[in-house]
């Protein structure tokens, strides 16, 4: 199919912005964020006096090693996803609904104006520390399971437990992706056991600690303390949280699934379902990287699914939806693609 005739289409139902979480850094990252113009630049000057981190330098000379850190991750991913939604909204975009895969819900808490974005900063930042100072103290890792059903891989994770180490479901991104995590040894039996099992592919992701685990127990703990004191706005457009899958309907409820998201498993592919239930037939994935667009289209094959790239090149009248519109599938040239994700 040709990119004339996808232009050509008649437009999607309503817009929904999509927030990566951490896992889509990349080093270099700093390249395509410079293309978002001087609100860019000037959000980087922001994240760096509340952050105290040198983000610019970061995000163009950070390697794989640097980049694994959960605090420094964290806020250049969201920086840059910041940045995308402000460059996003100056060519006219207004979504429908926001959601964000973990860390990115703080993204979206910016884009549907619960939080400001000096404030979205310095809990992104705090939350980063909490979670590496929590690695720290009880390391492990990460593993990504593609092809075999959830229910089988939380069966396997428990039959990887034993006294010594714990495995859990960690990520419930698709019904052919599952990430799992825990102590080392007990995700290496996982992976085996996967393989064993049939999967597509089981592989030890390169992170810096057992994200949304027990493992990570210590976590709220450093995060509590300032997310306490924090004014959270009720949204101003439909927040679905990628912590339970629903929409946030009670602001104050929700300042407790922020701490509890830490621990709990990304429910990504129930946030997709309560998207489109919401009436959304195009998503555009805000931030770096692919990740999203990829898991979406595996889940949602009557939608359309654009990487921000994607979005800027359609320009606003592409996605300016009148709700109850015809939707398609997405181009078949979008680069978008699965992936892991944590």
């Amino acid at each position: 199919m040709s990119h004339a005739t996808a232009a050509a289409r008649p437009p999607c139902g309503p817009t929904a912005c999509v927030f990566p979480g951490q896992g889509s850094q990349f080093p270099g990252m700093g390249r395509e964020l410079n293309g978002f113009g001087p609100s860019a630049r000037t959000l980087v000057t922001r994240a760096e006096r509340i952050t105290g981190l040198p983000v610019a330098d970061l995000m163009t000379t950070a390697d794989a090693g640097t980049l694994a850190d959960p605090e420094i991750a964290q806020v250049l991913v969201f920086v840059w996803s910041a940045a995308a939604l402000q460059r996003l909204r100056e060519q006219g975009l207004r979504p429908a609904a926001v959601a964000g895969h973990s860390l990115g819900e703080y993204t979206a808490l910016f884009a549907c104006g619960s939080l400001d974005l000096d404030t979205a900063l310095s809990l992104v930042s705090c939350r980063g520390r909490a979670m590496r100072t929590a690695a720290r103290q009880t390391p492990g890792t990460m593993a990504a399971i593609v092809g075999l059903p959830p229910d089988t891989v939380r069966a396997l994770c428990e039959d990887a437990c034993d006294d010594a180490g714990v495995v859990v479901v960690a990520n419930l991104n698709s019904p052919r992706q599952t990430v799992v995590s825990g102590t080392v040894a007990a995700v290496r039996r996982v992976i085996d056991a996967a393989r064993t099992a049939g999967a597509l592919r089981a592989r030890q992701l390169p992170v810096g600690g057992a994200y949304h685990s027990p493992l990570m127990a210590g976590a709220p703990v450093g995060l509590a303390m300032h997310l306490r004191d924090v004014r959270l706005t009720p949204p101003g457009i439909p927040l679905v949280s990628s912590a339970t899958g629903r929409l946030v309907t009670d602001i104050e409820e929700y300042r407790d699934e922020l701490l509890r998201q830490m621990l709990a498993p990304v429910r990504w592919q129930e946030t997709v379902r309560t998207l489109l239930a919401l009436g959304v037939r195009t998503f555009v994935e805000a931030g770096p990287g692919r990740v999203l667009s990829g898991l979406g289209r595996e889940m949602a094959r009557d939608a359309r699914h654009l990487t921000v790239q994607d979005a800027l090149r359609a320009g606003p009248r592409p996605l300016s939806h009148p709700a109850g519109a015809a939707a398609h599938a997405a181009p078949e040239h979008s680069t978008a693609q699965a992936g892991e994700h944590l």
